[in-house]
């Protein structure tokens, strides 16, 4: 018995040696990556290809691998938001994951060093107008030594690697985007203005804007604000808790406003729309 139990003792270290070293290496690690500019790709059927730039700011050489999957923001019920990224996207997604190539694919990027990636786009002859949507995944490693532990008659030699996932669009021909409130509420609690809203992309592109929401009075007076960065790819749930001053009392107003001025994408990254405005009674 006692031969046959060594083995599952020893799966169980390995696995709780993992999973502590994975946690601790996932903060240590974040100063030692690769950061690659524009923050998303948006490319157009005139020209087919985007460019990534590549910079390693460490002292050790950085192992690249650049592939490509399908994904898009989606929220739960709680208005919890995700990325689920697959390689294998369901029939009738609109990917653009098997277009897409970089050159080069894989690299060896020095310390301090900076390199420049081309993905090209090779759609069907015959596509639709509209927008096709990918992610990017560049994967690295070797920017820091192997980490060794070792416990008892167990030793452990953990490679660091981190996976950088971005967003890739491809547009073709006539795209728009808009955007729907689908359902909206607001209501006073303790802690502030819980607001949620449920909205929804219209057109053939996703909807990409920004968000601010204002708790007012009758007379017009902000008492909160809050922000959000919108990607709109199909329908999503928002949800806020804008907090306002102790002891508010009267009518309150959630106002709305809606633009697509997103500072942090590239430029032509966020498809123009009117801005949008709303008002939302607080009960």
């Amino acid at each position: 018995m006692a031969a046959s139990a060594h083995p599952h003792r020893r799966t169980r270290l390995v696995r709780s040696l993992l999973l502590a070293l994975g946690l601790v290496l996932a903060g240590a690690r974040a100063a030692h990556a690769v950061s690659v500019s524009p923050t998303a790709l948006y490319i157009d059927s005139r020209t087919r290809t985007g460019v990534l730039t590549l910079h390693n700011p460490g002292t050790l050489p950085e192992e690249i691998t650049i592939e490509f999957a399908f994904g898009y923001p989606v929220t739960d019920t709680a208005g919890n938001l995700t990325v689920p990224v697959t390689r294998e996207p369901a029939a009738g997604e609109p990917s653009a994951m098997g277009w897409m190539r970089a050159f080069p694919r894989r690299l060896v990027l020095q310390p301090g060093q900076r390199q420049l990636v081309r993905v090209m786009v090779e759609p069907p002859a015959d596509l639709p107008d509209g927008e096709y949507w990918a992610r990017v995944l560049v994967s690295s490693r070797g920017g820091q030594p192997p980490i060794e532990q070792t416990q008892g008659d167990v030793r452990l030699q953990l490679d660091v690697a981190t996976t950088l996932v971005m967003a890739a669009n491809f547009r073709k021909g006539s795209v728009r985007t808009g955007l729907e409130f689908t359902a909206e509420s607001a209501r006073r609690e303790t802690d502030g203005v819980h607001l949620q809203l449920d909205l929804r992309r219209t057109g053939n592109a996703a909807f990409l804007g920004r968000m601010r929401a204002e708790v007012v009075n009758e007379r017009g007076d902000v008492l909160g604000t809050a922000w959000d960065d919108l990607a709109v790819y199909r329908d999503v749930r928002r949800r806020h808790v804008i907090p306002v001053p102790a002891g508010t009392t009267g009518p309150l107003f959630v106002q709305l406003t809606v633009d697509t001025e997103r500072e942090d994408l590239p430029a032509g990254g966020a498809l123009p729309v009117a801005p949008l405005s709303r008002r939302i009674p607080v009960p």
